[in-house]
Protein backbone atom coordinates (compact mmCIF):
# COMPACT_ATOMS: atom_id res chain seq x y z
CA UNK A 1 0.00 0.00 0.00
CA UNK A 2 3.21 1.87 0.18
CA UNK A 3 3.70 5.48 -1.33
CA UNK A 4 0.24 6.11 -0.36
CA UNK A 5 1.50 6.07 3.58
CA UNK A 6 4.57 8.50 2.52
CA UNK A 7 1.58 10.97 1.66
CA UNK A 8 -0.82 10.30 4.28
CA UNK A 9 1.21 9.65 7.12
CA UNK A 10 4.97 11.65 6.64
CA UNK A 11 3.44 14.20 4.52
CA UNK A 12 0.55 14.64 7.39
CA UNK A 13 3.05 15.22 10.18
CA UNK A 14 5.05 17.71 8.34
CA UNK A 15 2.14 19.90 7.54
CA UNK A 16 -10.47 -5.35 -17.21
CA UNK A 17 -12.95 -5.72 -14.81
CA UNK A 18 -15.69 -8.51 -15.03
CA UNK A 19 -18.57 -8.80 -17.03
CA UNK A 20 -20.57 -9.39 -13.36
CA UNK A 21 -22.68 -6.24 -12.67
CA UNK A 22 -24.59 -5.17 -9.67
CA UNK A 23 -28.10 -3.28 -10.70
CA UNK A 24 -28.36 -0.77 -8.38
CA UNK A 25 -31.81 -0.36 -8.77
CA UNK A 26 -32.16 -3.07 -6.78
CA UNK A 27 -34.27 -4.96 -9.61
CA UNK A 28 -31.99 -7.69 -10.23
CA UNK A 29 -30.50 -10.21 -7.67
CA UNK A 30 -27.38 -9.25 -5.97
CA UNK A 31 -25.21 -12.48 -6.44
CA UNK A 32 -24.35 -13.99 -2.85
CA UNK A 33 -20.71 -13.29 -2.95
CA UNK A 34 -21.70 -10.01 -2.48
CA UNK A 35 -23.07 -10.29 0.53
CA UNK A 36 -21.99 -13.19 2.62
CA UNK A 37 -18.99 -12.74 4.71
CA UNK A 38 -16.70 -15.26 4.97
CA UNK A 39 -15.79 -15.45 8.50
CA UNK A 40 -13.95 -18.02 10.53
CA UNK A 41 -15.58 -20.48 12.39
CA UNK A 42 -13.93 -19.24 15.82
CA UNK A 43 -15.61 -16.08 15.17
CA UNK A 44 -17.45 -15.56 18.54
CA UNK A 45 -20.92 -13.49 18.19
CA UNK A 46 -21.44 -10.59 20.33
CA UNK A 47 -23.72 -7.58 20.13
CA UNK A 48 -20.75 -5.69 17.91
CA UNK A 49 -21.20 -8.71 15.52
CA UNK A 50 -25.21 -8.40 15.85
CA UNK A 51 -24.65 -4.30 14.91
CA UNK A 52 -22.56 -5.37 12.03
CA UNK A 53 -25.31 -7.70 10.53
CA UNK A 54 -27.70 -4.90 11.17
CA UNK A 55 -25.80 -2.30 9.31
CA UNK A 56 -25.39 -5.16 6.33
CA UNK A 57 -29.48 -5.35 6.12
CA UNK A 58 -29.97 -2.19 4.53
CA UNK A 59 -26.94 -1.98 2.10
CA UNK A 60 -26.39 -3.76 -1.02
CA UNK A 61 -22.77 -5.45 -0.48
CA UNK A 62 -20.48 -5.71 1.84
CA UNK A 63 -18.20 -3.28 0.06
CA UNK A 64 -21.00 -0.81 0.73
CA UNK A 65 -21.38 -1.01 4.11
CA UNK A 66 -17.60 -0.34 4.66
CA UNK A 67 -17.84 2.40 2.23
CA UNK A 68 -20.59 3.77 4.81
CA UNK A 69 -17.94 3.19 7.96
CA UNK A 70 -15.66 4.96 5.75
CA UNK A 71 -17.58 7.77 5.18
CA UNK A 72 -18.67 7.99 8.92
CA UNK A 73 -15.07 7.77 10.10
CA UNK A 74 -14.48 11.02 8.04
CA UNK A 75 -17.19 12.72 10.06
CA UNK A 76 -16.67 11.40 13.60
CA UNK A 77 -12.57 12.73 13.52
CA UNK A 78 -12.48 10.04 17.22
CA UNK A 79 -9.96 7.56 16.99
CA UNK A 80 -12.24 5.43 19.60
CA UNK A 81 -15.23 5.65 17.13
CA UNK A 82 -17.61 2.85 17.29
CA UNK A 83 -16.67 2.68 13.84
CA UNK A 84 -13.16 1.40 13.93
CA UNK A 85 -14.49 -1.14 16.58
CA UNK A 86 -16.76 -2.61 13.98
CA UNK A 87 -13.79 -2.87 11.18
CA UNK A 88 -11.77 -4.30 14.00
CA UNK A 89 -13.97 -7.09 14.84
CA UNK A 90 -14.64 -7.87 11.02
CA UNK A 91 -10.98 -8.69 10.78
CA UNK A 92 -10.96 -10.45 14.04
CA UNK A 93 -13.77 -12.59 12.50
CA UNK A 94 -11.47 -12.72 9.16
CA UNK A 95 -10.19 -16.34 7.44
CA UNK A 96 -6.45 -16.25 7.05
CA UNK A 97 -5.79 -16.94 3.39
CA UNK A 98 -3.25 -19.83 3.08
CA UNK A 99 -1.76 -17.73 -0.16
CA UNK A 100 -2.57 -15.09 -2.24
CA UNK A 101 -1.58 -14.90 -6.42
CA UNK A 102 -2.17 -12.24 -8.64
CA UNK A 103 -3.51 -8.67 -8.83
CA UNK A 104 -5.77 -7.31 -6.51
CA UNK A 105 -7.00 -3.77 -6.60
CA UNK A 106 -6.24 -2.02 -2.96
CA UNK A 107 -8.63 0.91 -1.23
CA UNK A 108 -8.39 2.61 1.84
CA UNK A 109 -11.30 2.58 4.40
CA UNK A 110 -9.73 4.97 7.14
CA UNK A 111 -6.30 6.04 8.54
CA UNK A 112 -5.96 6.18 12.48
CA UNK A 113 -3.54 8.34 14.60
CA UNK A 114 -1.20 6.29 17.38
CA UNK A 115 1.81 6.43 19.36
CA UNK A 116 3.39 10.03 19.09
CA UNK A 117 0.48 11.14 16.35
CA UNK A 118 -2.49 10.30 19.04
CA UNK A 119 -3.46 13.82 19.96
CA UNK A 120 -6.22 14.79 21.64
CA UNK A 121 -7.79 11.25 20.22
CA UNK A 122 -8.73 13.58 17.23
CA UNK A 123 -7.82 11.78 13.96
CA UNK A 124 -5.99 14.28 11.89
CA UNK A 125 -4.84 11.16 9.56
CA UNK A 126 -8.04 10.95 8.11
CA UNK A 127 -9.21 13.85 8.22
CA UNK A 128 -6.44 14.84 5.71
CA UNK A 129 -6.58 11.69 3.61
CA UNK A 130 -9.72 12.90 0.87
CA UNK A 131 -7.12 15.71 -0.09
CA UNK A 132 -3.84 13.59 -0.68
CA UNK A 133 -5.70 10.57 -2.24
CA UNK A 134 -6.14 13.38 -4.91
CA UNK A 135 -2.48 12.90 -5.77
CA UNK A 136 -1.88 8.96 -4.25
CA UNK A 137 -0.96 7.06 -6.89
CA UNK A 138 -1.03 3.31 -5.26
CA UNK A 139 -3.55 1.00 -7.08
CA UNK A 140 -3.11 -2.49 -5.15
CA UNK A 141 -0.60 -5.49 -5.02
CA UNK A 142 0.83 -8.05 -6.49
CA UNK A 143 1.66 -11.26 -5.53
CA UNK A 144 4.01 -13.61 -7.02
CA UNK A 145 6.06 -16.76 -6.74
CA UNK A 146 9.59 -16.59 -5.72
CA UNK A 147 12.70 -18.63 -6.23
CA UNK A 148 14.05 -20.14 -3.16
CA UNK A 149 17.42 -18.55 -3.53
CA UNK A 150 16.56 -15.18 -3.81
CA UNK A 151 13.89 -15.83 -0.39
CA UNK A 152 16.72 -16.82 1.31
CA UNK A 153 18.94 -13.71 -0.01
CA UNK A 154 16.29 -11.33 1.36
CA UNK A 155 15.29 -13.26 4.87
CA UNK A 156 19.13 -14.30 5.36
CA UNK A 157 18.24 -17.38 5.69
CA UNK A 158 15.33 -17.43 8.58
CA UNK A 159 12.80 -18.56 5.57
CA UNK A 160 13.62 -21.16 3.20
CA UNK A 161 10.22 -22.73 1.89
CA UNK A 162 9.49 -20.83 -1.19
CA UNK A 163 6.20 -22.73 -1.52
CA UNK A 164 4.97 -20.91 1.81
CA UNK A 165 5.79 -17.50 0.40
CA UNK A 166 4.77 -14.63 -2.27
CA UNK A 167 7.07 -12.32 -3.47
CA UNK A 168 4.68 -9.16 -3.35
CA UNK A 169 5.09 -5.59 -4.70
CA UNK A 170 2.75 -2.27 -4.31
CA UNK A 171 1.69 -1.35 -8.00
CA UNK A 172 1.52 2.70 -8.85
CA UNK A 173 -0.07 4.24 -11.79
CA UNK A 174 1.19 7.16 -14.03
CA UNK A 175 -2.26 7.50 -16.32
CA UNK A 176 -2.45 11.25 -14.95
CA UNK A 177 -0.87 14.50 -14.46
CA UNK A 178 -0.83 14.25 -10.61
CA UNK A 179 -0.07 10.83 -9.94
CA UNK A 180 2.62 11.08 -12.73
CA UNK A 181 3.90 13.87 -10.38
CA UNK A 182 3.61 11.70 -7.08
CA UNK A 183 5.73 8.84 -9.19
CA UNK A 184 8.08 11.35 -10.23
CA UNK A 185 8.92 12.33 -6.55
CA UNK A 186 9.03 9.26 -5.20
CA UNK A 187 11.91 8.39 -7.34
CA UNK A 188 13.02 11.69 -6.37
CA UNK A 189 12.82 10.92 -3.08
CA UNK A 190 15.33 7.95 -3.64
CA UNK A 191 12.22 5.37 -3.41
CA UNK A 192 12.76 2.55 -5.71
CA UNK A 193 10.20 1.73 -8.65
CA UNK A 194 10.42 -0.66 -11.19
CA UNK A 195 8.60 -0.40 -14.68
CA UNK A 196 6.22 -3.03 -15.07
CA UNK A 197 5.60 -5.52 -17.45
CA UNK A 198 3.89 -4.43 -20.58
CA UNK A 199 1.30 -7.08 -20.85
CA UNK A 200 0.56 -6.34 -17.32
CA UNK A 201 0.00 -2.31 -18.09
CA UNK A 202 -1.65 -3.62 -20.94
CA UNK A 203 -3.95 -5.61 -19.11
CA UNK A 204 -4.05 -3.48 -15.77
CA UNK A 205 -4.27 0.03 -14.35
CA UNK A 206 -0.76 -0.30 -13.15
CA UNK A 207 2.48 1.31 -15.07
CA UNK A 208 5.01 0.61 -12.10
CA UNK A 209 5.96 -1.42 -9.39
CA UNK A 210 7.66 -1.00 -5.70
CA UNK A 211 7.61 -1.53 -1.94
CA UNK A 212 8.37 -4.81 -1.92
CA UNK A 213 7.18 -7.73 0.31
CA UNK A 214 7.78 -10.78 1.56
CA UNK A 215 4.05 -12.26 1.82
CA UNK A 216 2.96 -15.50 4.00
CA UNK A 217 0.88 -16.80 6.63
CA UNK A 218 2.04 -15.87 10.90
CA UNK A 219 0.72 -15.08 13.94
CA UNK A 220 -0.44 -11.32 14.20
CA UNK A 221 2.08 -8.87 15.71
CA UNK A 222 -1.01 -6.60 16.26
CA UNK A 223 -1.97 -6.97 20.17
CA UNK A 224 -5.34 -6.65 19.42
CA UNK A 225 -5.75 -9.66 17.75
CA UNK A 226 -4.75 -11.88 20.40
CA UNK A 227 -2.54 -14.09 18.58
CA UNK A 228 -4.34 -14.39 15.43
CA UNK A 229 -2.87 -16.09 12.40
CA UNK A 230 -3.26 -13.65 9.73
CA UNK A 231 -1.29 -13.03 6.37
CA UNK A 232 1.56 -10.43 6.45
CA UNK A 233 3.32 -8.81 4.55
CA UNK A 234 6.26 -7.80 6.02
CA UNK A 235 8.76 -4.73 4.23
CA UNK A 236 10.76 -5.00 7.45
CA UNK A 237 13.74 -7.17 5.79
CA UNK A 238 16.54 -5.85 5.80
CA UNK A 239 17.59 -6.97 2.44
CA UNK A 240 14.61 -5.14 0.74
CA UNK A 241 15.84 -1.69 1.92
CA UNK A 242 12.39 -0.04 1.93
CA UNK A 243 12.21 3.19 2.52
CA UNK A 244 11.32 5.06 5.57
CA UNK A 245 9.07 5.01 7.80
CA UNK A 246 7.41 1.77 5.66
CA UNK A 247 10.70 -0.03 7.52
CA UNK A 248 8.92 -0.54 10.42
CA UNK A 249 5.50 -1.51 8.51
CA UNK A 250 3.73 -4.88 8.59
CA UNK A 251 0.65 -4.87 6.53
CA UNK A 252 -1.66 -7.97 7.71
CA UNK A 253 -4.54 -9.44 5.80
CA UNK A 254 -7.51 -11.11 6.33
CA UNK A 255 -10.82 -12.60 3.87
CA UNK A 256 -13.90 -11.26 4.85
CA UNK A 257 -15.69 -12.54 1.59
CA UNK A 258 -14.96 -14.31 -1.92
CA UNK A 259 -12.54 -11.99 -3.43
CA UNK A 260 -12.53 -9.37 -0.58
CA UNK A 261 -9.52 -9.11 2.20
CA UNK A 262 -9.37 -6.39 4.82
CA UNK A 263 -5.71 -5.38 5.73
CA UNK A 264 -4.03 -3.58 9.25
CA UNK A 265 -2.04 -1.15 8.63
CA UNK A 266 0.74 -1.69 10.91
CA UNK A 267 3.84 0.01 12.16
CA UNK A 268 6.70 -0.41 15.08
CA UNK A 269 6.42 2.44 17.56
CA UNK A 270 9.47 1.35 19.32
CA UNK A 271 12.46 2.26 16.42
CA UNK A 272 15.12 1.94 18.30
CA UNK A 273 15.76 -1.97 17.54
CA UNK A 274 16.77 -3.51 14.53
CA UNK A 275 14.29 -6.03 12.81
CA UNK A 276 14.93 -9.21 14.05
CA UNK A 277 12.65 -12.09 13.24
CA UNK A 278 13.58 -14.23 16.17
CA UNK A 279 12.74 -11.50 18.60
CA UNK A 280 9.45 -11.71 20.62
CA UNK A 281 6.79 -9.11 18.09
CA UNK A 282 5.50 -7.23 21.34
CA UNK A 283 9.09 -5.89 22.22
CA UNK A 284 8.21 -3.46 18.89
CA UNK A 285 5.24 -1.82 20.19
CA UNK A 286 2.98 -1.76 16.75
CA UNK A 287 0.09 0.21 16.60
CA UNK A 288 -2.70 0.02 13.81
CA UNK A 289 -2.49 3.01 11.87
CA UNK A 290 -5.51 2.17 10.06
CA UNK A 291 -7.60 -0.37 7.53
CA UNK A 292 -7.55 -1.03 3.70
CA UNK A 293 -8.54 -3.06 1.84
CA UNK A 294 -7.54 -5.70 -1.14
CA UNK A 295 -10.13 -6.77 -4.11
CA UNK A 296 -10.65 -9.03 -7.28
CA UNK A 297 -11.94 -7.17 -10.55
CA UNK A 298 -15.68 -8.33 -9.55
CA UNK A 299 -15.75 -5.95 -6.24
CA UNK A 300 -13.77 -3.50 -8.71
CA UNK A 301 -16.48 -2.62 -10.62
CA UNK A 302 -18.70 -2.48 -7.79
CA UNK A 303 -16.14 -0.52 -5.98
CA UNK A 304 -16.65 2.15 -9.40
CA UNK A 305 -20.17 2.34 -9.28
CA UNK A 306 -20.58 3.57 -5.73
CA UNK A 307 -17.22 5.79 -6.24
CA UNK A 308 -15.36 4.44 -3.17
CA UNK A 309 -12.10 5.76 -2.50
CA UNK A 310 -11.61 6.89 -5.78
CA UNK A 311 -10.60 10.22 -6.95
CA UNK A 312 -11.31 10.15 -11.03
Amino acid sequence: MKYLTILSITILIICNCSSLKINTSGQEKIPQKFKKFTFSEDCQEDILLTEIYNDLKDKKTILDLLKFYSDELLKDPNINSLYFKKIQKIFECGLTPHSMHGYYHGAVIAFRNEALLKILDINTLNLKWPLVRFFSPWTGKTFEKINKEKLIAITDGFIRDENQVAWGANTYTTRSAQKMISVELMKFIGIKLVRAEPKEIETHDYNMKGFFFIGMKGKSVNPNNKGKIVYQINYRWLALHTFPPDNYCIDELVQIADGLYLGQLLYATNLSLKYDPNLDPRIYQYKNFGFWLLMDDDWQRRRKEIRFDLNY
